[in-house]
Protein backbone atom coordinates (compact mmCIF):
# COMPACT_ATOMS: atom_id res chain seq x y z
CA UNK A 1 0.00 0.00 0.00
CA UNK A 2 1.74 3.43 -1.10
CA UNK A 3 2.30 5.68 1.81
CA UNK A 4 -0.18 8.19 2.41
CA UNK A 5 -3.44 5.72 1.83
CA UNK A 6 -5.85 4.68 3.96
CA UNK A 7 -6.91 1.27 4.36
CA UNK A 8 -10.82 0.81 4.81
CA UNK A 9 -11.34 -2.31 7.48
CA UNK A 10 -13.55 -5.06 6.14
CA UNK A 11 -16.75 -5.96 8.44
CA UNK A 12 -15.21 -8.95 8.72
CA UNK A 13 -12.28 -7.66 10.28
CA UNK A 14 -14.11 -5.22 12.00
CA UNK A 15 -16.16 -7.74 13.87
CA UNK A 16 -13.10 -9.41 14.86
CA UNK A 17 -11.55 -6.65 16.60
CA UNK A 18 -14.80 -5.88 18.53
CA UNK A 19 -15.07 -9.35 19.69
CA UNK A 20 -11.42 -8.94 20.68
CA UNK A 21 -10.11 -12.20 18.93
CA UNK A 22 -6.72 -12.60 17.81
CA UNK A 23 -5.70 -12.04 14.28
CA UNK A 24 -6.03 -14.73 12.60
CA UNK A 25 -8.90 -16.27 14.92
CA UNK A 26 -12.43 -15.96 12.91
CA UNK A 27 -15.59 -15.67 15.33
CA UNK A 28 -17.80 -18.33 13.66
CA UNK A 29 -15.33 -21.73 14.50
CA UNK A 30 -14.86 -20.09 17.55
CA UNK A 31 -18.74 -20.20 18.45
CA UNK A 32 -19.03 -23.21 17.09
CA UNK A 33 -16.87 -24.78 19.02
CA UNK A 34 -17.76 -23.54 22.55
CA UNK A 35 -21.22 -23.79 21.68
CA UNK A 36 -20.70 -27.52 21.35
CA UNK A 37 -18.71 -27.40 24.64
CA UNK A 38 -21.93 -25.92 26.24
CA UNK A 39 -23.92 -28.81 25.07
CA UNK A 40 -21.68 -31.43 26.11
CA UNK A 41 -21.35 -30.01 29.43
CA UNK A 42 -24.76 -29.19 30.01
CA UNK A 43 -25.59 -32.88 28.57
CA UNK A 44 -23.01 -34.27 31.57
CA UNK A 45 -23.87 -32.26 33.70
CA UNK A 46 -27.69 -32.81 33.57
CA UNK A 47 -27.35 -36.68 32.70
CA UNK A 48 -26.92 -38.20 36.42
CA UNK A 49 -30.32 -36.44 37.28
CA UNK A 50 -32.24 -37.35 34.12
CA UNK A 51 -30.99 -40.94 35.33
CA UNK A 52 -31.47 -40.91 39.01
CA UNK A 53 -35.11 -41.20 38.09
CA UNK A 54 -34.55 -44.91 37.02
CA UNK A 55 -32.48 -45.69 40.11
CA UNK A 56 -34.31 -43.74 42.37
CA UNK A 57 -35.08 -47.17 43.91
CA UNK A 58 -31.81 -48.76 43.29
CA UNK A 59 -29.72 -50.70 46.44
CA UNK A 60 -26.48 -50.06 44.79
CA UNK A 61 -27.39 -45.99 44.87
CA UNK A 62 -29.03 -46.36 47.91
CA UNK A 63 -25.16 -48.11 49.33
CA UNK A 64 -22.92 -45.20 47.30
CA UNK A 65 -25.04 -42.25 48.83
CA UNK A 66 -24.13 -43.88 52.45
CA UNK A 67 -20.31 -44.93 51.49
CA UNK A 68 -19.20 -42.11 49.07
CA UNK A 69 -19.07 -39.44 51.77
CA UNK A 70 -17.08 -41.86 54.05
CA UNK A 71 -14.54 -42.98 51.19
CA UNK A 72 -14.13 -39.17 49.72
CA UNK A 73 -13.34 -37.55 53.14
CA UNK A 74 -11.39 -40.37 54.10
CA UNK A 75 -9.12 -40.12 50.40
CA UNK A 76 -9.08 -36.01 51.62
CA UNK A 77 -7.69 -36.39 55.17
CA UNK A 78 -4.81 -39.01 53.86
CA UNK A 79 -4.44 -36.70 50.92
CA UNK A 80 -3.92 -34.12 54.06
CA UNK A 81 -1.89 -35.71 55.85
CA UNK A 82 0.81 -37.06 53.04
CA UNK A 83 1.74 -33.22 52.74
CA UNK A 84 2.10 -32.23 55.78
CA UNK A 85 5.74 -33.55 57.07
CA UNK A 86 7.18 -29.41 56.00
CA UNK A 87 4.22 -27.60 56.70
CA UNK A 88 4.30 -25.01 58.95
CA UNK A 89 3.06 -27.00 62.42
CA UNK A 90 3.12 -30.50 60.69
CA UNK A 91 1.79 -33.38 61.66
CA UNK A 92 1.01 -31.68 65.23
CA UNK A 93 -1.26 -29.32 63.88
CA UNK A 94 -3.29 -31.86 61.42
CA UNK A 95 -3.36 -34.25 64.20
CA UNK A 96 -5.40 -31.76 66.64
CA UNK A 97 -7.73 -30.18 63.90
CA UNK A 98 -8.32 -34.07 62.55
CA UNK A 99 -8.91 -35.05 66.37
CA UNK A 100 -11.33 -32.14 67.27
CA UNK A 101 -13.22 -32.89 63.84
CA UNK A 102 -13.86 -36.61 64.31
CA UNK A 103 -15.22 -35.70 68.10
CA UNK A 104 -17.27 -32.69 66.65
CA UNK A 105 -18.92 -35.12 64.30
CA UNK A 106 -19.52 -37.67 66.66
CA UNK A 107 -20.88 -35.04 69.04
CA UNK A 108 -23.12 -33.29 66.06
CA UNK A 109 -23.53 -35.59 63.26
CA UNK A 110 -23.29 -32.61 61.24
CA UNK A 111 -20.66 -33.42 58.71
CA UNK A 112 -20.49 -29.42 57.39
CA UNK A 113 -20.19 -28.17 60.60
CA UNK A 114 -17.57 -30.88 61.25
CA UNK A 115 -15.45 -29.82 58.49
CA UNK A 116 -16.06 -26.33 58.25
CA UNK A 117 -14.96 -25.66 62.20
CA UNK A 118 -11.96 -28.53 61.55
CA UNK A 119 -10.68 -26.42 58.87
CA UNK A 120 -10.81 -23.51 60.86
CA UNK A 121 -9.04 -24.87 63.55
CA UNK A 122 -6.33 -26.30 61.31
CA UNK A 123 -5.73 -22.79 59.73
CA UNK A 124 -5.88 -21.30 63.44
CA UNK A 125 -3.27 -23.64 64.35
CA UNK A 126 -0.95 -23.03 61.51
CA UNK A 127 -0.62 -19.40 61.01
CA UNK A 128 -1.21 -18.46 64.87
CA UNK A 129 -0.17 -20.63 67.10
CA UNK A 130 2.77 -23.13 65.41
Amino acid sequence: MPAGTIALATPATHLQAAAGLPEGVQLGPTLAILGSIFLVTLALRGLPFAALRFFRESDLVAWLGLAMPVGVMTLLVVYTVSGQADAPGGFAAVAIALAFTVALHLWRRSATLSILLGTVLYLVLVNLIF
